[in-house]
C-alpha cells in the first residue's frame, strides 16, 4: 500500500467518527427544519399533480369533442 492508501484510509476513519458524533446534534437541532421542508414538499406535489390531471382532463375532453365531431360529420 502506497502512503495516499493509508492516508485516505485514515481520513475515512476520522470523517466516520466525526460524523457519528456530529449527525445525532445535527438531527436534534435540524429535525424541525426537516419535517417542515417535507411537509411543503408535500403540498407542492400534490399541487402539481392536481394541476397536471386537470390538464390531462381537459386534452382528453378537448380529444373525444373533435373525435365526436368528426364521426358526427361522416
Amino acid at each position: 500500500m502506497t502512503r495516499r492508501d493509508w492516508i485516505m484510509i485514515g481520513g475515512g476513519i476520522c470523517t466516520g467518527a466525526l460524523l457519528g458524533v456530529g449527525v445525532p446534534k445535527l438531527t436534534r437541532h435540524l429535525g424541525p427544519i426537516f419535517v417542515e421542508a417535507s411537509q411543503r414538499a408535500g403540498t407542492v406535489f400534490s399541487t402539481v399533480a392536481e394541476v397536471v390531471a386537470t390538464q390531462l382532463e381537459r386534452a382528453e375532453d378537448f380529444a373525444a369533442e373533435r373525435r365526436a365531431a368528426r364521426s358526427s360529420a361522416v
